[in-house]
């Protein structure tokens, strides 16, 4: 049996304040009835365990420690400011803490929600199932290093109270086979494989997304320069191959956000200027017919580049915020 974890995942209080309203009807909200809510979505995600049964309790302890031994470290503590229960663990040895209520101890307003964290010598967490009625269980799991081990209860809430009254904790232990060590050893191996298969599928997702951004660059180049030919050809052989510049061109966003452009052959590792275009705007430019005019992404990556040709008057950032649209 392997021991389990709970992991305690704070609920954010602005999960349950409304969005702040104005105007003379609005009414700020009520802290305490803030607090209350949060009280009771926790009690209710953790399903209410102090209101579980010394039986429940029982069933869990046996559940939790079948294949345990109960050791001769045993720790007591008050509820109202309980201390950390810290003892030494040996590597390739797993670990249960039971906790029991004594006399006169009763769970106050955070027994429903109060947590069991534990520092490992190699690693940190929480333990679970946590309470369960009149008492708790905590998993500390399995030692990997020698060395201390605490474990330590406390609200979910800062500044709940979570009891009053004496408490005692009994440490559980037992030493995993040879099977099991390295049945631990295979699926740590695993993990780690499979972290690594997929950070090497991101780079080569990476790797294409780029070279289609390149092919997407140069196909985009080769567009506007047949259009730049294009248009200086139309103008007629007379002009000796068409204008130079200068060329007044309308630069327009309808981007929703303020976009990086390059003015420039070659964005990020070229000559020329990196500058920026406000969201939803319109503003004047002068080029000389064969500039380029790019939209880039913050890095400084080229998305789109148009060639200004004699008959460029109006270049428009669309949308997507990526394509730049020659009208």
């Amino acid at each position: 049996m392997r021991p389990s974890l709970l992991v305690a995942v704070p609920l954010l209080a602005g999960c349950l304040i409304p969005t702040a309203a104005t105007g003379p009807g609005y009414q700020p909200a009520d802290p305490a009835q803030i607090k209350a809510q949060q009280r009771a979505s926790f009690a209710q995600s953790m399903g209410h365990p102090t209101k579980k049964s010394p039986a429940e309790l029982d069933q869990t302890i046996a559940a939790q420690t079948a294949k345990f031994k109960k050791t001769k470290h045993a720790h007591t503590t008050q509820l109202e400011a309980p201390q950390p229960f810290v003892f030494d663990a040996v590597s390739g040895s797993c670990y249960t803490v039971v906790m029991r209520l004594g006399p006169g101890a009763a769970w106050d307003i955070a027994g429903d929600y109060t947590k069991f964290d534990f520092q490992r010598p190699e690693i940190s967490g929480s333990g679970g199932p946590g309470v369960v009625g009149p008492g708790a269980v905590a998993s500390v799991g399995c030692a990997k290093a020698t060395g201390p081990i605490s474990l330590t209860m406390a609200s979910m809430l800062d500044g709940d109270p979570i009891g009053k009254g004496p408490i005692t904790m009994e440490l559980y232990a037992r030493v995993l086979t040879r099977p099991e060590i390295k049945k631990l050893e295979e699926d740590e191996q695993r993990q780690i494989a499979e972290q690594r298969a997929f950070a090497e599928e991101q780079r080569r997702r990476d790797e294409q997304a780029r070279q289609e951004r390149e092919r997407d660059f140069a196909r985009s180049r080769e567009e506007s320069a047949a259009r730049a030919r294009s248009s200086s050809s139309s103008s007629g052989g007379s002009s000796g191959g068409g204008p130079s510049g200068p060329v007044s061109v309308t630069i327009r966003s309808s981007c929703g956000r303020t976009v990086p452009v390059f003015y420039g052959q070659k964005p990020k590792f070229g000559s020329g200027t990196q500058s920026s275009i406000s969201s939803n705007s319109v503003q004047s430019k002068s080029f000389r017919v064969g500039d380029m005019f790019w939209v880039t992404d913050a890095s400084g990556n080229g998305l789109d580049g148009v060639t200004v040709s004699d008959r460029t008057r109006t270049l428009e950032i669309d949308s997507s915020c990526s394509r730049i649209v020659e009208r």
